[in-house]
């Protein structure tokens, strides 16, 4: 088993490339929170900004180790399903699944902590420039090298949670099944997700009813919404985003072009790839834009009052609370398009054999990664919206007011352009060789 699980990751080096480097950008985040605890020894205000990153990269870290480790495990059905018809018992596929999960983000865990641990001293001073938090010349940067093993069992629970179903149903699915159908069927919420959601929902409720009443100095907390808010779409990603693709992409006219229609037929086919793709730019758009929002939102009441508190965000602020975030979601988003490539270049190849047109093809890939960029922005644009909306009616505030779409944009940007590259290459390297030579590949 020990080598049916080695050999399957060499084959399949493509697929677990991504999950491997989403497992590195975790590792790092994680890492680095862990110096920065390691370093409150000798400058103990770093004891809570370390928990701050830890908080503010968790939601994003979670969305998208769960993302890549189902989208690993759906992508190699077929190989699975092979396994089976080889006299490998369920049990045996199931295990081997949850085994290689594990390996794979433990060395991505062990690769990203040995990167940060080698970065975290020249990095200290870059990140810690604000005037606000100098002088730190007497801080002495510690890597924490023996906090990294917690960060590594964390990478690799999270994964192995994320990558369960799949590694379930790789054991139980019949293998005609899976041979027959690319991806699993379609289903409705799980039991688990509606009590996620409820659970969620319920506690950003509970905060955000905690705001109302307050002063503009005791709201430190409404930093936190959009952060829970976020999190609260997270298990409903896939029926949101599955709904709101649908329905926007039917206002614009099918007819007119062939890669649009193409593009958005393939968007949504691929439902688990499509909700990958776009939970990581969701999380991004909304905690960006959400935190710029409230604190344009504070920074106008504290204005207005005559006070000489700052809520603007300075440069050392920005990276501990959004950098972590930003780092993981662009990474997600790319990966799990890169992680797909393989049954994109068949697709790619069975098109050319049916009679598409090159052009028709890249363009298809380019209006697939704006439909994708587009659905995230969208929904994380409400994130954005409901946040703001409470705080500024807390403080009594047009609840439209000081929205910050424009930060946002700028991860919305980025989430397109990986997508759109890690959506080209594939396309490209299909078109380049002959449509037999690809299908005649197989696995």
């Amino acid at each position: 088993m020990i080598r049916l699980a080695l050999c399957d990751l060499r084959d399949h080096a493509a697929t677990w490339t991504g999950a491997f480097l989403v497992a590195v950008a975790c590792g790092f985040i994680g890492g680095f929170a862990a110096s920065l605890m390691a370093t409150a020894r000798t400058y103990p205000n770093t004891e809570s900004l370390a928990a701050s990153v830890l908080v503010f990269s968790a939601v994003a870290a979670v969305a998208v180790l769960v993302s890549a480790a189902g989208l690993t495990v759906a992508a190699q059905r077929r190989s699975y399903a092979l396994w089976q018809l080889a006299n490998v018992g369920p049990r045996w596929v199931t295990a081997v699944v949850l085994a290689q999960l594990a390996v794979v983000a433990m060395l991505g865990a062990v690769a990203g902590t040995l990167i940060e641990a080698v970065s975290f001293a020249p990095l200290f001073p870059l990140v810690f420039s604000s005037p606000q938090y100098q002088p730190i010349d007497h801080v002495v940067p510690d890597a924490g090298l023996p906090f990294m093993p917690a960060v590594w069992l964390a990478v690799a629970c999270v994964f192995l949670v994320g990558g369960s179903k799949g590694a379930r149903s790789a054991g139980r699915t019949p293998p005609l099944d899976a041979l027959r159908e690319p991806e699993p069927a379609r289903k409705g919420m799980t039991w688990l997700r509606v009590l996620l959601f409820a659970g969620l929902a319920f506690g950003t409720g509970q905060l955000a009813a905690s705001l109302l009443g307050k002063d503009p100095d005791a709201l430190s907390n409404s930093l936190f919404l959009p952060l829970f808010m976020a999190a609260t779409l997270v298990p409903v990603a896939p029926v949101v985003f599955s709904s709101l693709l649908g329905v926007w992409t039917s206002l614009v006219p099918q007819g007119r072009s062939c890669a649009w229609c193409l593009a958005r037929h393939t968007a949504r086919f691929g439902l688990l790839a499509s909700t990958s793709v776009e939970t990581p730019i969701m999380v991004g758009f909304g905690l960006v834009a959400g935190i710029f929002s409230l604190s344009s939102s504070l920074t106008a009441v504290i204005r207005q009052q005559g006070s000489t508190l700052n809520a603007s965000l300075d440069f050392t602020s920005a990276i501990l609370l959004l950098g972590g975030p930003i780092l993981l979601c662009a990474v997600g988003a790319a990966v799990s398009v890169v992680m797909s490539s393989k049954t994109r270049t068949r697709d790619v190849a069975l098109l050319v054999a049916s009679g598409a047109r090159p052009g028709t093809l890249l363009g298809a890939a380019v209006c697939e990664a704006l439909i994708h960029a587009v659905t995230a922005t969208f929904v994380g644009a409400a994130v954005v919206v409901a946040s703001n909306a409470v705080i500024a009616y807390a403080v009594g505030l047009p609840l439209f007011a000081n929205l910050a779409f424009s930060e946002g944009l700028v991860v919305s940007l980025a989430g397109f352009a990986l997508v759109l590259a890690a959506t080209l290459v594939p396309t490209c390297a299909a078109l380049g060789r002959a449509p037999a030579a690809v299908l005649a590949a197989g696995e």
